[in-house]
């Protein structure tokens, strides 16, 4: 459960920005830099986006709540396993990203929309990036 505790953690402050980490009271234990996660997922949406890094163990689910452009509430459950993502549930009419199953660093390169997760009606869209290719991301300049 700590492992759980803090993975939201750093993910909450991936999504939010830096401050929230100031602000996140930690144990010694929990301040210490977190291990470098075997794949991230990209999480945008039409306003905003954050990286969730994969959980070392065990599995979470990352609620996605926003305010759509035409005013409507959207929610999208994002899970994530250590090897991947996958749309556990959402508030769209026609529920095709949850159809469109678990996306692993195994089977991205086989799957139709390769390492992408998309909710069309909440603007959500999933990525699921290796560890290697986030540094070159970083490095570039294109990771935000």
């Amino acid at each position: 459960m700590k492992n759980v505790k803090r993975w939201i953690l750093i993910a909450l402050a991936l999504l939010l920005g830096a401050s929230a980490l100031a602000e996140a009271p930690a144990s010694t234990e929990e301040a210490a830099a977190p291990k470098p996660a075997p794949g991230y997922v990209l999480v945008t949406t039409n306003t905003q986006s954050g990286w969730l890094p994969l959980p070392e163990e065990g599995e979470f689910t990352f609620p996605l709540k926003q305010v759509l452009p035409d005013g409507t509430e959207a929610e999208n459950l994002i899970h994530l396993t250590p090897d991947g993502v996958y749309m556990e549930d959402s508030t769209c009419a026609n529920h095709d990203c949850v159809e469109q199953g678990t996306v692993t660093l195994e089977n991205r390169d086989e799957r139709i929309l390769g390492n992408m997760i998309i909710c069309l009606p909440n603007q959500v869209m999933l990525q699921l990036f290796t560890q290697e290719e986030l540094l070159e991301m970083i490095q570039s300049g294109e990771a935000q």
